[in-house]
């Protein structure tokens, strides 16, 4: 596996330099040419990423590995691999005839150097989520009683599909209805009661707009089935299609999910949760998951990834996943965050009163708008004008 990293500090520098376990001299030397493009790749064998770093060396590049590669003192290595584009262009091509597996690192680095674009637009069975200028902008409608923002301001049908219908009116793409709160320390929902809650709202929904792009923020399978059945469009799955049945549910429909890493579960995902690299675990969970999901026939143009912020995760994992969630771009999927409201926000900016965190939620939405191809909230006119200044501040969408 290889992605490009986004190190926009010093910090991240040396926490990437320290995980690699390289020599210390090599920090002055990586100082000088820290503004060039950057990728991580591996786990190598040590032959390997000698047979790296050599190459790249030749073509003027550079890769650092683990200081034991040089004496075989360690059998594996990762690998931070920089240089100019034409730098490693050439140094790729140069791994063509090189063992262990290098060729396909080469290809695959070629197609990382490529100009980034988003993903094409998703076409549902309502509409089509376009993604072309900017990200989709999903609005968040709670139908349960105990989640941490809004909890039982929408519990009556009629008022959930009052608010459906407001978010499109302000600039929602798609709405994503939940019947569980997922809060850290919440309880599961029974399935039943799950489908009580969803599916007056959902055929609310649908008697007055066929056309309204529809997601359900459910694990449970009897639930999905049930909500596809009355108009649902894609499955948002906290748990990343691990409950038995679940794959069946989305294979069989041809429904569009988004599969998102999460540490344990919401009763006790925020019990001491620890990462030495988290975007590197986040990477190879989704990784491991879409592979599942298409093993379970699943199209992977149908899969879309969330880092999942705020589930299993501390402050400083949080910041780290949106400010490097470019690096998921490796995937080739459409990225999802979910950051609004959540109580990183309220960490950084001091508002215990998760209703007052719009503001921060914004600034959020705005630096990640290059880089999240759906963002969602819970203040949809917010999100709908940071999205618009972020992509005329930045000379509008990539690719």
């Amino acid at each position: 596996m290889i992605r490009r990293l986004r190190l926009v500090s010093d910090k991240d520098w040396r926490a990437e330099l320290d995980l690699v376990q390289a020599d210390p001299a090599c920090r002055e030397r990586v100082a000088a040419r820290a503004s060039v493009t950057v990728f991580k790749a591996g786990p190598l064998r040590a032959p390997a990423a000698n047979i790296l770093k050599q190459c790249m060396l030749a073509a003027g590049a550079d890769a650092i590995v683990a200081r034991g590669c040089i004496d075989a003192s360690v059998e594996t290595s990762m690998a931070i691999v920089f240089g100019t584009p034409r730098q490693l262009r050439l140094a790729a091509a140069s791994l063509a005839g090189q063992p262990f597996g290098l060729p396909g690192l080469g290809e695959e680095l070629l197609r990382l150097l490529e100009p980034v674009r988003r993903p094409r637009d998703l076409v549902l069975r309502s509409g089509t989520l376009s993604f072309s200028n900017g990200p989709a902008v999903m609005g968040i409608l709670n139908v349960t009683p105990d989640s941490f923002s809004d909890g039982g301001r929408y519990l009556d049908p009629a008022a959930a599909v009052d608010r459906a219908l407001e978010m499109k009116s302000q600039g929602a793409a798609i709405i994503d209805v939940g019947a569980e709160s997922t809060r850290p320390g919440s309880l599961r929902a029974p399935s039943a009661v799950q489908r009580e809650r969803l599916v007056p709202v959902i055929r609310g929904i649908r008697r007055q707009d066929a056309g309204l792009p529809l997601s359900v923020d459910t694990s449970d399978p009897e639930t999905a089935a049930a909500v596809i059945a009355e108009g649902v469009d894609m499955i948002n799955d906290i748990a990343a299609l691990s409950e038995p049945g679940m794959p069946e549910v989305a294979a069989s429909t041809e429904t569009p999910v988004v599969l998102m890493h999460m540490k344990g579960t919401p009763r006790d995902m925020q019990i001491a949760p620890e990462y030495l690299d988290v975007m590197g675990e986040v990477l190879s969970f989704l990784e491991e998951r879409i592979e599942a999901a298409c093993s379970a026939g699943i199209r992977r143009e149908l899969i879309l990834v969330d880092p999942g912020i705020g589930f299993g995760k501390r402050q400083v994992d949080n910041l780290a996943l949106v400010r490097r969630l470019g690096e998921l771009r490796c995937l080739g999927l459409p990225v999802l965050l979910g950051h609004s409201r959540k109580s990183f926000l309220g960490n950084a900016a001091g508002e215990v009163e998760p209703l007052r965190r719009d503001p921060a939620t914004a600034v959020i939405s705005a630096l990640a708008a290059h880089d999240a191809d759906i963002l969602r909230v819970h203040d949809v006119p917010g999100t709908v004008q940071a999205v618009k200044v972020a992509m005329a501040l930045n000379g509008g969408p990539p690719g």
